[in-house]
């Protein structure tokens, strides 16, 4: 029961109280704010360096945690690592970095109304209520990334600032009851219960947290010692809930770390099965060599499925003949085995069952299996098989086979990988075989062609002979050996001679050409003046020229040296070109240039016709090629020329071209050896 003072009459006892009171007043005002400073000093101090060590642990953490998965960019393993770090509610902003590229950029809201959601605002964690440290993770000396951490001080500040008002409220209320109460009562009700609080308070602050603390009084102590019991209740829930966290982020690193590994492994995995389909993808497109390409197959097949021996099967048109045409892994006995006894259609084999199936079909326990024919399989100690058939559209072509010496049943993973390579055996086979095909075609065409042009050099020949006698007689006639000619009648004679010449020059192309072909067409070589080569021709097409009023020019230089080679064949070729240069040159002038450089004679032909577009430029020197391919084209020819002219450059051991430009006119140039002998060219016959 509470006993309140009452002054005397004298008022001695009043005064003495009162003064008493205002100097305990004083003094306990000050030792109280004294104790609360000193309090929630220690306190702040103790919690801050509480952040720090979260902070630090967060951080430690990360640099154990992240730096597989920032190496690997594994995004999911790094997001659910800030989660799991969220779990700290004093944990508000996180950020993970790598290469420039923000992994992860997470914050909380914090009730100050600060919300940080993007880097821009970044800048208002470095506010006082916010603790923030950043750390480079790397991954086997290399950096691979940043994290930055923000923590709040939010708590630590309500919590001294609900200190600062409990104490500020005691105050109050004991500056109240010391006026009420008496020197006595103020000692057993406040300074005792003071000080006890102080020592608890005292313990706790150095971290006895399983103190006990007096909350028995009444008043503004026990209310203070309540709430100080709070206060350690609360501190002590929290390190719980933080070993908790710890517990629970230490086990997750643990599963996060087996995740990381077996998706590593996995991924190696499936390098070395891609790298194996892109090996044997190389091999198909680089080896026409069937045995080479399906060995490899077989090879990789058996050490990516971890198996211990394959053999790959060929069906015969029938289906009823299982043929072993490669093995891997497999001694010569068990081969001999195989082709003596192998399986056959219909019976209980694995490779049987597939292709009856189509699908790919497994044994995972022979030993269990008593319908398995083939008992020397199990005598070589093979204990499962994985069989799968070779398609080719819906025809059975072929099977492949593993087998391992340990029973079980083979994962989906295996079983997909197996129809890859049956897949590109299938392609191996089907090349192969274009292949065949193509050869045979092939060497088809080459007999069909020789035989064309043995055919054309023949029927040549033939239609040569009686036109070379048709006009043999017009040119007696015209000449009047049998009798004057009526000038209607000699009209028509000359236009007849003049087709039949140009008739004449069409057979003899078709005739050379079909010589060229047929190999049958050989150089005669002797010694020539280039000069008069390029003044016959000049001389023979100077009235074509004349004809269009084209101007003919000629550049010789006077010291050319005596060329060998075919003199005829040469001027063949400056016949080709300088017709063509007149056909296709409507006004203008034709030039002829010689040169020797470099033990070669260099020619050019120029034009200032039409000139020819990029595409034709390569296209004319094909045989039966005009650039205007037309029916109702202007020009004639049969598109023999510039090829013919082309070959017998080469035949020479030289080279032909054209410079042109569309609408400009055109150069065409070719090169040809001054000496030109046997060894220059073997297809080259000398002839006397």
């Amino acid at each position: 029961m509470r006993q309140s003072a009452k002054p005397s009459p004298d008022g001695k006892f009043v005064s003495v109280s009162r003064r008493f009171s205002y100097g305990l007043i004083g003094v306990v005002t000050l030792l109280l704010a004294i104790f609360a400073l000193v309090g929630i000093w220690i306190n702040i101090q103790r919690m801050d360096r509480e952040l720090e060590a979260r902070l630090d642990n967060a951080l430690m953490l990360a640099q154990t945690s992240l730096p597989t998965p920032l190496w690997n960019l594994d995004r999911h393993v790094v997001r659910d690592f800030v989660e799991a770090l969220f779990l700290d509610e004093t944990i508000v902003y996180t950020k993970i970095v790598s290469d420039d590229d923000v992994i992860v950029d997470k914050a909380r809201f914090v009730r100050q109304g600060v919300h940080i959601a993007s880097k821009a605002a970044a800048e208002e964690w470095h506010e006082p209520g916010f603790l923030s440290r950043s750390l480079a993770i790397r991954f086997e000396d290399n950096p691979v990334g940043e994290i930055s951490i923000v923590v709040s001080r939010q708590t630590l500040q309500e919590k001294a600032r609900l200190q600062i008002y409990g104490i500020i409220a005691l105050a109050v209320l004991l500056i109240a009851a010391i006026w009420f109460t008496s020197v006595v009562i103020t000692r057993k009700y406040v300074a005792r219960p003071l000080l006890a609080l102080q020592q608890s308070a005292s313990r706790i602050a150095r971290g006895d947290l399983n103190t006990d603390v007096d909350i028995s009084g009444s008043g503004e102590i026990g209310l203070l010692a309540r709430h100080l019991d709070g206060m350690r209740g609360s501190i002590h829930q929290l390190f719980e809930a933080l070993n908790d966290s710890k517990a629970k982020l230490e086990e997750y690193s643990r599963t996060l770390e087996k995740k990381v590994v077996e998706r590593t492994g996995e991924l190696a995995r499936t390098v070395e099965e891609l790298q194996a389909l892109a090996g044997v993808s190389r091999t198909i497109s680089s080896s026409l060599d069937i045995e080479i390409v399906l060995a490899r197959i077989v090879r990789h097949a058996v050490q990516l499925s971890k198996t211990d021996a394959g053999t790959l099967y060929e069906v015969d048109e029938t289906g009823r003949v299982f043929t072993p045409r490669i093995n891997f892994g497999l001694d010569d006995a068990y081969i001999d085995a195989l082709r003596k006894a192998g399986p056959r259609p219909g019976d209980e084999s694995a490779v049987s069952r597939a292709l009856l199936k189509r699908e790919p079909y497994q044994i995972p326990d022979l030993s269990g299996d008593n319908a398995y024919p083939l008992d020397y399989v199990k005598a070589a100690g093979y204990r499962a098989l994985l069989a799968v058939p070779l398609m080719r559209e819906d025809r059975l072509i072929g099977g492949l086979v593993v087998r391992r010496k340990h029973p079980g049943e083979f994962p989906p993973r295996v079983t997909d990988l197996l129809q890859a390579f049956a897949a590109q055996s299938v392609i191996a086979m089907d090349n192969a075989s274009l292949f065949r095909e193509i050869e045979a075609k092939s060497h088809e065409i080459a007999l069909a062609n020789r035989h064309k042009s043995e055919f054309l050099a023949n029927m040549s020949h033939e239609l040569r002979t009686p036109l070379n006698a048709i006009l043999g007689y017009t040119e007696l006639i015209l000449d009047n050996i049998y009798g004057e000619v009526p000038e209607t009648i000699r009209d028509v004679l000359e236009r007849l001679e003049q087709n039949g010449h140009h008739l004449l020059n069409l057979i003899n192309d078709v005739l050379d050409l079909s010589k060229i072909e047929a190999g049958r067409l050989t150089l005669a070589l002797n010694d020539y003046a280039m000069g008069e080569v390029v003044q016959t021709v000049m001389t023979a097409v100077e009235g074509l020229a004349a004809e269009k009023n084209l101007t003919l020019k000629v550049a010789l230089p006077d010291s050319l040296p005596t060329g060998r080679g075919d003199a005829q064949r040469i001027a063949q070729v400056f016949m080709n070109l300088v017709g063509n240069a007149v056909k296709f040159t409507a006004a203008g002038e034709i030039k002829v240039t010689v040169s020797e450089e470099g033990r070669q004679f260099c020619v050019a032909v120029s034009d200032t016709g039409c000139g020819l577009a990029e595409p034709d430029q390569e296209r004319i020197f094909k045989e039966f090629h005009q650039v205007d391919g037309s029916s109702t084209r202007e020009k004639g020819g049969t598109g023999l020329g510039l090829a013919i002219a082309k070959r017998i450059v080469e035949m020479h051991g030289g080279r032909i071209w054209v410079d042109s430009v569309a609408g400009q006119g055109a150069t065409f140039r070719f090169t040809l050896p001054v000496r030109v002998d046997r060894q220059r060219g073997k297809i080259c016959q000398e002839q006397s």
